[in-house]
Parts: structure tokens; sequence; C-alpha cells
């Protein structure tokens, strides 16, 4: 697992830097099917506390941005946007193959009565 925290326009503090390997070890790493690996970026603009998440997941990836007037609830909120985008591209993966050749798959009822 690699965990990187990086910080624009502020000092980065133990705290946060603590906060974002939490959300990655406690949310992610828990249902990644690969070795992950995150890379948060923090930033203030004005009144807007901005988490940035870039997460990949062996052949998975995306990115979340949340923006709130709390840094640790960004952090928070950005894991848990993570956690859904992963959730749902590891269920697109099962579905595209428990649905290979699902065309050709079909029920015919059949009456036992006849004769």
């Amino acid at each position: 697992m690699s965990i990187q925290v990086a910080a624009h326009g502020f000092d980065l503090t133990p705290a946060l830097k603590d906060a974002c390997e939490a959300e990655t070890k406690d949310k992610l790493n828990s249902i990644a099917l690969y070795h992950i690996s995150t890379k948060w970026t923090l930033s203030i603009e004005r009144e807007d506390q901005i988490a940035h998440l870039i997460w990949i997941d062996g052949i998975f990836n995306g990115n979340v941005t949340v923006k709130s007037s709390d840094m640790y609830n960004s952090i928070h909120q950005c894991a848990k946007k993570a956690l859904e985008q992963m959730k749902k591209s590891h269920e697109k993966k099962q579905n595209h193959h428990h649905h290979k050749g699902s065309k050709l798959n079909f029920e015919v009822p059949v009456n036992e009565y006849e004769s």
C-alpha cells in the first residue's frame, strides 16, 4: 500500500497526514482487490478546505475532490466517495464477467402436465 499526502498553500500537519493515512487504511484498503495506491492533495481556497484524492487499485482507478468548511470533513467525505467509486468499479468488473455470453442463455417454461 502506497499513501502520499501533500498540502498546497499551507504546511501539512502530522494530524492531517494521519487522517489521510487512516482513511486509506481503514476504508479503502479493506476493499481493495490489488495493491492500493493513494495520492492525497490538500488545499485551501478562500473559505473552502479541499481534499483531492487519486486512487489506484490494480486495473481500477478514480479521483475525488471534496470541498467543505472543515478539512477533516473534506478528507472523510473524499474517502467515502472514493469507496463508492471502488465498489462500483469492482461490481462492473464482476457483472461484466458474469454476463459474458448471457444473450445465449434463456429459460423456457416447461409444463409438466402436457402429454
